[in-house]
């Protein structure tokens, strides 16, 4: 009898652990755990962020002082002198969320990848509009990858209601459902991508390039 206690007793502390490990992995991807130990380290390693971030705005700095963007009107008026109409990249973070840009044309792809799923958790990528419409929505599943990369183009679907494009222009807003409290947000601006005009003069009946979205009933607005 004694042994059977002694075994019931090991099995409980294991799975404790393992609770206590998953839970571990969770508070690591949401960054929700804070660690006050060891403060001379953390000055240590805090300066060296500090001038690792430093020098990382000093080199956006030069590389947006060289990368001359044109507005559509001038790309349309002279082509060949036009070299970039897009805006320069400036990737943006939310926890293990990363897209690609502050700003998009419309007509521009959104990329965007999500990194260091821990096993277990079960979440989903959400995209609203200006007006708060859920646009996409990408599920994940922590027991199948840690890791995932993906693009969409917001355009104009008759089924969402998006049928003029200025719907599209403004601030969207990027959170992960399970966190509707932090949120991410972006830009798409009054100017059309050269060469995709003829996208976004009627509705579309199916989204272009974009997998199929989730029941947004289970998500969360902004």
């Amino acid at each position: 009898m004694q042994n059977v206690k002694i075994q019931s007793k090991i099995r409980e502390i294991i799975q404790n652990y393992k609770e206590y490990l998953k839970n571990a992995k969770l508070r690591k991807f949401y960054r929700i755990k804070k660690n006050w130990k060891n403060m001379n380290k953390s000055v240590g390693i805090a300066a060296v962020v500090g001038i690792v971030i430093i020098i990382g705005v000093i080199g956006f700095q030069l590389y947006d002082t060289s990368y001359q963007r044109s507005t559509v009107e001038e790309y349309k008026k002279d082509q060949l002198s036009v070299k970039n109409v897009v805006h320069p990249e400036n990737p943006q973070f939310l926890h293990g969320l990363k897209i690609n840009k502050d700003k998009y044309l419309v007509g521009e792809k959104i990329f965007f990848s999500v990194q260091g799923i821990p096993m277990g958790l079960k979440d989903a990528v959400n995209f609203y509009t200006p007006e708060g419409i859920l646009f996409i929505q990408y599920p994940f599943d922590g027991n199948e990858k840690t890791n995932f990369k993906h693009y969409w183009k917001p355009s104009l679907i008759k089924r969402l209601g998006v049928c003029d494009v200025e719907q599209l222009m403004g601030e969207w807003t990027v959170l992960f459902a399970g966190l509707p409290n932090e949120k991410l947000h972006f830009q798409v601006t009054d100017e059309i991508l050269p060469g995709t005009e003829e996208y976004y003069v009627t509705c579309n009946e199916v989204a272009l390039e974009m997998p199929l979205m989730t029941d947004p009933s289970i998500s969360i607005a902004p």
